[in-house]
């Protein structure tokens, strides 16, 4: 009995270690490199819209609670920001 136990553990550990070499094997080969890095590529750009977008969004709810705090009017922002390209020029 503990004979056929031991041949099943053995056989077991052996299945498990040629499909994890396998699996290894397949990430070094170039088809497999390749696909990694267009994993990592497309994971990367997705990171970085979503970082952008968080980023401009938290800008914009911060400009608004400045604006709020200093009591400046969104039509007072606007003809700031397009007076200001003119008063560069002047000086």
């Amino acid at each position: 009995m503990r004979r056929v136990v031991w041949f099943a553990v053995g056989a077991t550990v052996a299945v498990v270690v040629v499909v994890a070499g396998t699996r290894l094997l397949r990430k070094a080969t170039p088809a497999g490199v390749r696909e990694q890095v267009n994993q990592t590529s497309a994971d990367l750009g997705q990171r970085a819209s979503t970082f952008v977008h968080t980023l401009t969004t938290a800008m914009a709810e911060r400009e608004a609670e400045l604006r709020d705090a200093l009591g400046i009017s969104d039509a007072e922002a606007t003809e700031r920001l397009a007076a200001a390209p003119a008063r560069r020029a002047a000086s």
